[in-house]
């Protein structure tokens, strides 16, 4: 199953939500089924980076529709420097525990100027 593309903007030390649509078999138009699957997502400096990660907090709202909610604390980019990142959302059938990646992209991290 290939996976969608999609770049995301996060400003640092704010809390980012969005949802993104899994599609099957490399569609555009037909959802994933993700009834039975659970979802997992990670920010990275680079494909190949071990640190700078982010956990991106995935919950699937929609199973019949393939909607799964993106969540990161502004806690969590606080201390991150600004610039491009990586990222994939992932699902995890768990019947028979195939994996496969739906959405990936490029998470641009912009500074922030205002602070609480």
């Amino acid at each position: 199953m290939a996976s969608r593309t999609q770049n995301i903007t996060i400003d640092i030390g704010t809390d980012y939500i969005a949802n993104v649509v899994a599609y099957s078999n490399g569609s555009t138009t037909t959802a994933l089924n993700l009834t039975g699957y659970t979802a997992n997502a990670f920010i990275k400096r680079s494909h190949y980076s071990n640190s700078d990660s982010i956990f991106v907090n995935t919950f699937i709202i929609d199973s019949s529709s393939g909607i799964i909610n993106l969540h990161v604390g502004g806690s969590n980019t606080a201390s991150m420097s600004p610039g491009n990142y990586v990222y994939d959302v992932v699902v995890k059938e768990t019947s028979t525990e195939y994996v496969t990646r739906v959405v990936e992209g490029i998470a641009t991290l912009t500074p922030r100027i205002s602070h609480f």
